[in-house]
């Protein structure tokens, strides 16, 4: 029997899977009797007083039920074989051995440690008998992280820290401790091992940063869930979500007392319990269904998603500080003194986590340029309004008509102060006695209805806006206009005043507009103005009039010869910046001398089965948009600069449809070079395209990219276009066209330090190969003074994000 090759390849992997099967069917056909028993395979601190040193190993390679098992192999088939695959058979298998034997001592030996000063947590959990093969899975994916690529170092790291201290937050487990550690002595070590450059996460696209702040708005919103699911439950978030964790009570007037001596979660969840009902229990899971579509909002860029997870996060900070801190500091003690320190812990990590999320988002909402219309805003706050009004109106008004359905019998300032508790989470309101209950099935519904309506309301209205339609960049009141002025005609950048961060002026007649972004007190404009005007001279001078009423310096970037001779006739001066390669693909041919590189890429593609595929960002398979995705974070991740914006697009940008996007194609359907096509109209016909994103893959074969923007621009002769610009280079003209003024000089040296890094004047010479005509673009200032400010101004629209420590290391790099 021959043994597959790529099986021969993950020995180590095949080993610790049937391992983990063999052991794992036989604790469960034996219901974990024998020596199987948790006792005699799983590890705690009694088993390291004894010296039963070998179930450190033993615990993990058992599963503690069958849940876990089927887990634990799946995590151990892909997450094993990750390892393997990324630093080999060897590595791989001493990691294992390290992370789960190492995870375990550590971890018991902190309990133990606990458990002498009477720490809570510690003694709580001393004689739980741990089994979980997840620990060093886990420790030797972290491992293995420091072999891949950049971008799958930072995803996989990201994944595994979140995931274990959310399972430590939420759970609480000793096995979730064993678990953090060992994913913290997987990167130390793959550190030592393996060093490279020190990960820092600005290094990613804006895409990238929002899919990471889903994803830990994700994890809060499902932390609850694993509160049910765990046999345990002594996590410092655990009690946001120990109200789901319990049935339905059958006397929900009855007292609840606690020992005094010990706060546990059977005592907490007796106190949760008096407040649950199906409304209780609806009330308490809503929220966390808003937080996640909410989630779901980040990923496409939803700027109410900021603001609905803001709110929650504020609202349940809020509520954390006043029912676990203020409620029961006003009454008697739940708990002996020896244990203030560790609810006190509980109280400032239940406040604190939920609040920080929030101020991260609301501090990053730049990163969330899609907004709702004004029609849908509208929509949304009425709905929001009808949340509040008519449940609030329903408790009130039938509460005080059946008042005598609910014992005891309440006044209507009674029923007023209870208002609140009938819409906050039960949850927080474990401290809480009733003040009245209903006696009839109807009091029931008013009491447990109210609070699910009003969420449920919240809930519907979040899905319909943020999941259920489409939103605008920018100012939504001025995009449509934005549009219609594009339309009629533009230079060939002109698309890109529909870009996140321009604000836009528009002439007093409403033809003509202006994209810009105000930086340090200078407005640079976004290339040409556009529109059809027929007095543009009148409209410049209205717009530089607005800039004079709000104090700022005007400064053209990128803009064409008919522009600069416009502002020179007023006294302005200009520098080039970009030299646009124009192209007429009417004409454009792959016959003679000079095109015999471009020939032969296109010739070669053809016999190695490679393809293109057109379309805008919709129209291409799920596949491909996914591994475009992780092409271009990929290429990110490799740079030592945060993204750059202004005149360069990224991914947000590919996903409009108006963008026609390019993919090179292998016969594996694996995408190999990615392309984006900027529209061009003039009075609302499409007369040309501008070359945007460009992308390859460093294992693709060379000329895939000549062979791409070949296809397309034999494409656009056939739809018959006028011109297709492959755009300009920014800061790329060469050395000898930069002349001696104080702007050249800032402009030359930030061209020059970005150029290892994004090879602009790189690029102009690739361009070049298609013979296109050269038109230079200038940066055009009314004030020679001005200068230096205004390179500044330019070098932030590119790198808006970048620190002072940032630019300091750039510019001493390329001293260097």
């Amino acid at each position: 029997m021959t043994i597959p090759r790529e099986l021969r390849r993950r020995p180590v992997t095949i080993v610790i899977v049937l391992a983990l099967l063999g052991l794992g069917i036989a604790a469960i056909a034996t219901r974990h009797q024998g020596a199987f028993s948790p006792d005699l395979a799983g590890v705690d601190a009694g088993d390291l007083r004894e010296r039963h040193w070998w179930v450190l190993l033993t615990s993990t390679l058992m599963p503690g039920d069958v849940l876990q098992f089927v887990l634990a192999i799946v995590a151990a088939v892909f997450g094993i074989g990750t390892a393997e695959r990324l630093m080999g058979s060897w590595r791989t298998l001493i990691a294992f051995l390290v992370t789960g034997v190492l995870a375990s001592a550590i971890g018991v030996g902190l309990e133990l440690l606990g458990a002498q000063v009477h720490e809570y947590w510690s003694t709580s959990v001393n004689e739980l008998d741990t089994l979980d093969p997840l620990t060093p899975i886990a420790g030797t994916l972290a491992w293995a992280s420091a072999w891949a690529s950049p971008f799958w170092r930072r995803r996989l790291r990201v994944l595994l820290l979140a995931g274990s201290a959310a399972l430590l937050l939420y759970s609480g487990e000793p096995a979730d401790l064993y678990l953090l550690i060992a994913v913290g002595i997987g990167l130390l070590a793959g550190r030592l091992l393996h060093p490279g450059p020190v990960l820092q996460f600005w290094r990613g696209s804006q895409h990238e940063t929002r899919s990471l702040l889903a994803l830990v708005n994700m994890v809060l919103a499902l932390g609850p869930v694993l509160t049910l699911v765990s046999a345990t439950r002594y996590g410092a978030l655990s009690p946001l979500a120990l109200a789901i964790t319990g049935a339905v009570p059958r006397h929900i007037g009855r007292d609840i007392t606690c020992a005094a001596s010990r706060l546990n979660a059977h005592c907490v969840g007796d106190l949760t319990r008096a407040h649950l009902g199906v409304g209780g229990f609806l009330v308490t899971l809503l929220p966390l269904a808003v937080q996640l579509v909410a989630s779901f909002g980040l990923l496409s860029g939803r700027r109410v998603a900021v603001w609905v997870l803001g709110g929650l996060g504020v609202l349940q900070s809020a509520l954390a500080a006043w029912y676990f801190g203020v409620v029961p500091a006003s009454g008697p003690a739940p708990v002996t003194p020896n244990h203030y320190v560790e609810l006190g812990f509980w109280l400032v990590v239940g406040t604190l986590v939920p609040l920080a999320d929030a101020v991260v988002l609301v501090l990053l909402r730049g990163l969330f340029p899609v907004r709702l219309t004004p029609r849908r805003r509208r929509g949304y706050a009425i709905a929001l309004a009808s949340a509040v009004i008519a449940p609030i109106g329903l408790y009130l008004g039938i509460g005080w008509l059946i008042r005598a359905q609910l014992q005891p019998v309440p006044t209507f300032l009674t029923l007023l102060t209870q208002l609140p508790h009938r819409f906050v989470p039960v949850s927080f309101l474990r401290h809480q006695t009733l003040a009245f209950h209903g006696t009839t099935p109807s009091a029931n519904l008013l009491l447990q209805g109210v609070g699910p309506l009003f969420w449920l309301i919240v809930l519907v209205a979040t899905f319909v806006v943020i999941l259920g339609g489409r939103g605008t960049v920018g100012e939504p009141q001025r995009a449509e206009q934005l549009r219609e002025l594009l339309a009629r005609g533009s230079g060939s950048l002109g698309w890109m005043a529909t870009w996140p961060n321009n604000r836009i002026w528009i002439s007093p007649d409403g033809r003509l507009g202006i994209a810009y972004r105000v930086v340090n007190g200078v407005a640079v404009t976004v290339s040409d103005p556009f529109g059809d005007t027929p007095d543009p001279d009148a409209a410049l001078t209205e717009f530089l009039r607005f800039c004079d009423r709000q104090a700022w310096t005007p400064a053209f970037y990128s803009v064409h010869d008919l522009w600069r001779r416009r502002l020179a006739a007023r006294g302005w001066s200009s520098v080039p910046v970009a030299e646009e390669t124009v192209i007429d693909p009417r004409t454009f041919t792959l016959e003679g001398k000079a095109m015999h590189d471009l020939r032969y890429a296109v010739n070669r593609a053809g016999r190695e089965g490679i393809h293109a595929v057109w379309g805008s960002w919709r129209d291409l398979p799920p596949r491909v948009t996914r591994q475009i995705t992780a092409l271009s974070e990929e290429w990110m991740a490799d740079k030592d600069l945060p993204e750059l914006g202004f005149t360069l697009g990224g991914l947000d940008e590919l996903r409009d449809e108006q963008v026609l996007i390019g993919v090179a194609l292998d016969a594996h359907e694996t995408v190999l070079a990615v392309t984006s096509w900027l529209p061009v109209r003039h009075d609302g016909v499409l007369v040309s395209r501008t070359l945007d994103f460009m992308r390859r893959t460093a294992s693709g074969s060379s000329g895939v990219m000549e062979y791409l923007i070949s296809t397309a621009l034999l494409r656009f002769g056939e739809d018959g276009l006028a011109s297709a610009s492959l755009s300009g280079s920014p800061l790329a003209v060469p050395a000898g066209e930069i002349r001696a003024g104080a702007l050249d000089r800032v402009l030359g040296l930030i061209g020059a330090t970005l150029e290892p890094l994004y090879g602009f004047r790189s690029l102009l010479r690739f361009k070049r190969k298609f013979s296109p005509v050269l038109e230079p673009m200038h940066l055009v200032v009314p004030d020679p003074v001005a200068l230096p400010a205004v390179g500044l101004a330019v070098a932030r629209c590119y790198l808006p994000g970048i620190t002072v420590t940032q630019a300091t290391r750039l510019m001493g790099s390329h001293r260097s």
